[in-house]
């Protein structure tokens, strides 16, 4: 398992402390509180492990976009891993995919909630 990366702590504080009554986060919030802190793709499995680890459920995106964007995000993270030899950052995903930021982080974030 991932460790959380000290910058990424503040942000699971926020989304522990927002989602303490309904024990669930969506990937919008987890998008949200991330906002511009740059993040690859181990850090994001780490803080959605993180947030799983104290008990909040992970909400994915309803729809087929989220389902769409999956299956262009994870091909292309697996290629440039491969061809970098290190997971790509979120920036280099948008480049690859053509994808909106946004749209990245919540495919990524939708992968490891289905365990992918």
């Amino acid at each position: 398992m991932a460790l959380l990366p000290r910058k990424l702590e503040p942000v699971l504080a926020q989304l522990l402390a927002d989602s303490a009554a309904s024990g669930g986060v969506t990937l919008d919030d987890v998008g949200e509180a991330i906002g511009p802190v740059a993040v690859s793709t181990d850090d994001v499995d780490a803080l959605l492990t993180a947030l799983e680890s104290a008990g909040r459920k992970v909400i994915g995106p309803e729809g087929a976009r989220g389902v769409g964007n999956l299956r262009r995000v994870l091909p292309a993270a697996r290629a440039l891993a491969a061809r970098l030899g290190r997971s790509p950052t979120i920036a280099e995903l948008v480049q690859e995919t053509g994808l909106a930021e946004g749209d990245v982080r919540h495919a990524l974030a939708l992968g490891k909630v289905m365990g992918q």
